[in-house]
């Protein structure tokens, strides 16, 4: 048993209580790393903020609205990804907002903050690529892992949260025990790895069966058959089958947000878990399956 979250006080203090590990999302560790990374960008990323809240106004979004059909996009201090998209759309404006607009002219960043602004975007392109396959459904921990040594490559800045070993991390031993194993790399597993794999460790039949006919052997016999015994990999199962974010979860979230409105407010708890049921394991079922069962 396993707990998938943010790495949180709330989220750590419950997988103590239950005495399972936590397997950070990745995703809110790399977004607690990027914000790390924009500290220093962080006045010029707020004078985009609010020219993007001005090109906002009616004012301004109707003279936008005759030059081009983009529209401005503002960030969410939780989500780096929207600091990206808003970097995004304002270089993309630029060539369409006014210099002459004195209501615009006094929050329009500097020719040096451009330049900054520019080289961020372009500096960021490969950590938006990895956030978003991080929102895929079918990685494991091995692909996480690799996506992530991957940006540390490229900035080893980015360590402090998206460092195997980093403080943030709950679990390390079990989730370093997971990597390699699915990485084929079980013989290497240390004596806490395996202690925090334990639970997903399945014997062979076969070798349980050697076991026990070894058990019918002399003393002798034993020790030279304990050696064949040992041999014999050990399989950990479900490994693959642990998640690396908990995005899943997020999307379930919003589905009952667009569910629940105030039309279907009267919905009971049944036939509202039933239709969540039915939205998130639409792949399994069509309307040929839909007739078969009416």
């Amino acid at each position: 048993m396993f707990v998938v979250g943010d790495n949180c006080a709330v989220n750590k203090r419950l997988a103590h209580l239950m005495g399972v590990p936590l397997v950070g999302c990745a995703s809110h560790r790399l977004n607690l790393a990027v914000r790390r990374f924009l500290k220093p960008y962080e006045e010029d990323l707020e004078q985009v903020q609010t020219l993007m809240r001005r090109l906002r106004t009616i004012t301004q979004a109707s003279k936008l609205r005759l030059k081009t059909s983009l529209r401005p996009k503002l960030r969410n201090e939780t989500r780096w990804g929207s600091t990206f998209a808003m970097l995004g759309r304002y270089l993309a404006l630029r060539e369409y907002i006014s210099a002459d607009d004195d209501e615009l002219a006094e929050v329009m960043p500097s020719p040096a903050a451009n330049r900054r602004l520019k080289a961020l975007l372009v500096e960021m392109a490969d950590v938006e690529s990895i956030s978003k396959k991080l929102q895929s459904i079918d990685l494991n921990l091995l692909d996480d892992r690799d996506l992530l040594n991957g940006l540390l490559e490229i900035k080893p800045s980015l360590s402090h949260y998206l460092a195997p070993n980093s403080d943030i991390v709950h679990s390390p031993d079990f989730e370093l025990g997971v990597v390699k194993v699915l990485g084929g790399q079980a013989k290497r597993l240390s004596r806490a790895e395996r202690s925090a794999l334990q639970s997903f460790l399945r014997r062979s039949t076969t070798a349980t069966c050697e076991e026990e006919e070894a058990a019918k052997l002399g003393f002798a016999d034993r020790i030279l058959k304990r050696r064949k015994v040992e041999a014999e990999p050990s399989a950990y199962i479900l490994l693959h089958a642990i998640p690396p974010t908990s995005n899943i979860v997020e999307r379930l979230f919003s589905v009952a947000r667009m569910v629940l409105r105030y039309e279907r407010n009267r919905l009971t708890p049944l036939v509202l878990e039933m239709i969540l049921f039915l939205k998130v394991n639409s792949l399994y079922w069509d309307v040929t399956t839909v007739d078969v069962c009416v």
